[in-house]
């Protein structure tokens, strides 16, 4: 890893909220193959991207937007699917079915999810952060 006083701490963060993503993923395949499935999540790929975000790595990076772009699209598509059932919706944590809950909690939950995606893309994408990845000292 470069220099920690390089790196700024909203990219700590969103490379924080990547890697916890990212082991809460890796459980859920783990309990899925103790229970007899293989399942495939994606989301552990935020293991190696929050690693590549501290380490600078371009690559990591731009994997990091595409999550975040699909993210920003897919979750008002998610909260329109909360406007349009009827009744409760059922819920899950590391894929392991937890009971349900309203849709405006549903909708509340894609709202902050979007906001927070807005925000890490927000910061990949500005001057200082997209400098470190250039190979240069920010401003």
């Amino acid at each position: 890893m470069r220099n920690n006083e390089l790196i700024p701490t909203s990219l700590k963060v969103v490379a924080a909220l990547f890697m916890l993503t990212g082991a809460t993923s890796l459980i859920a395949i783990l309990l899925a193959l103790m229970n007899g499935r293989i399942d495939i999540e994606f989301g552990a790929l935020g293991l190696p991207i929050g690693w590549g975000l501290l380490h600078f790595s371009p690559g990591w990076r731009t994997l990091a937007l595409v999550f975040l772009v699909l993210g920003i699209v897919g979750l008002p598509l998610i909260g329109l699917l909360f406007l349009t059932t009827q009744g409760p919706v059922g819920f899950s944590i590391l894929s392991l079915p937890m009971g349900q809950v309203s849709k405006e909690v549903g909708l509340g939950f894609a709202a902050v999810a979007w906001v927070v995606s807005v925000w890490q893309f927000r910061v990949l994408t500005s001057d200082d952060v997209r400098l470190l990845f250039e190979g240069e000292k920010p401003r």
